[in-house]
């Protein structure tokens, strides 16, 4: 992708729609292109910041690694989306890693000049607080979903999320056709595997869900 090219990309990404032409220029001359496999680590907990990334095409899945190693997705990012924002703007080591679920490229933008161009574009900040604001709310939701709703309810939510983001809505079903393995679901929900895979097989028996392969479809009218 040359720079113009990038230019109008990002120009037409969530948090960069904002930014003037001239801004714009300067973000593509600076950024480049980045490609990543299927599972490839893009950085990990604990790193430094050198730089932020925004998803172009695929997903990238956000984890958190306890002292143990184990790992625990919060959640999973796609196109037109910023990864590594925080760690960017308050200087210290990345607070999650980071890696692709499928194929993906990306584009990063050095530290420096994206912290210039904050500094010079009010209108820059304020997107960039917005999107923060959503994370917020988000992980609000998360945590109020551990405490109040049992595994059931949360894996239902879950599901259709992924559906509607990362899947299709099709008539009465929202169907999952990403490959998220139950393991991956058991991280995102706090859980272990045996747990989600037994939830999976009872919502199957009661006709709320039909799994198909790796597919699962959820239908809408499957009550919480």
């Amino acid at each position: 992708m040359s720079a113009n090219e990038l230019a109008v990309w990002l120009g037409k990404s969530m948090v960069f729609n904002g930014l003037d032409p001239e801004g714009l220029r300067r973000l593509g001359g600076i950024g480049r292109e980045v490609a990543l496999p299927a599972d490839a680590v893009l950085f990990e907990q604990g790193e430094e910041s050198d730089g932020l990334y925004i998803v172009i095409a695929g997903i990238v899945r956000i984890y958190i690694t306890a002292e143990d190693g184990r790992e625990a997705t919060i959640s999973l990012l796609e196109e037109g989306e910023m990864i590594g924002e925080i760690a960017l703007l308050d200087s210290l080591p990345r607070s999650a890693g980071a890696a692709a679920l499928t194929d993906t490229r990306l584009v990063f933008v050095p530290h420096k000049p994206f912290c210039e161009l904050l500094d010079a574009s009010p209108k820059l900040s304020r997107q960039v607080m917005l999107m923060l604001c959503e994370r917020v709310r988000a992980a609000n939701s998360q945590v109020e979903q551990a405490i109040f709703h049992d595994l059931r309810y949360r894996l239902l939510v879950l599901l259709r999320q992924i559906a509607v983001i990362h899947g299709r809505v099709e008539k009465d079903l929202a169907i999952v056709d990403l490959d998220v393995t139950q393991g991956m679901l058991a991280q995102m929900l706090g859980a272990s595997r045996e747990a989600v895979n037994k939830q999976l097989r009872a919502l199957a028996k009661e006709g709320r869900v039909v799994m198909d392969g790796k597919q699962i479809q959820v239908f809408k009218q499957a009550r919480l």
